[in-house]
């Protein structure tokens, strides 16, 4: 579903992307790609701090391959530039 919700991300329905990232974060609160997507629910709000807090909890638990990207997305948050554009 998270990756159902890039794609929509992609083809810019963030709303219907937030409201599959929300779910997740009920269905699966412990899984690492949960943490990303609450942090761009906050990103696209401004809240940049919020963002990169929960990038970071992502970060600490996803597979490696994907750590290079996430750290790459917490620099921009803590930048203060929306992770969603």
């Amino acid at each position: 579903m998270h990756l159902y919700a890039r794609q929509l991300q992609g083809e810019k329905r963030q709303d219907e992307a937030f409201v599959i990232f929300r779910s997740n974060a009920k269905k699966y609160p412990n899984e690492w790609f949960v943490h990303s997507g609450l942090g761009r629910i906050y990103s696209s709000q401004g809240d940049f701090d919020n963002a990169a807090k929960e990038m970071k909890i992502a970060l600490a638990s996803a597979p490696d391959s994907f750590k290079p990207g996430i750290q790459g997305l917490i620099k921009r948050l803590e930048s203060k530039d929306d992770i969603n554009k």
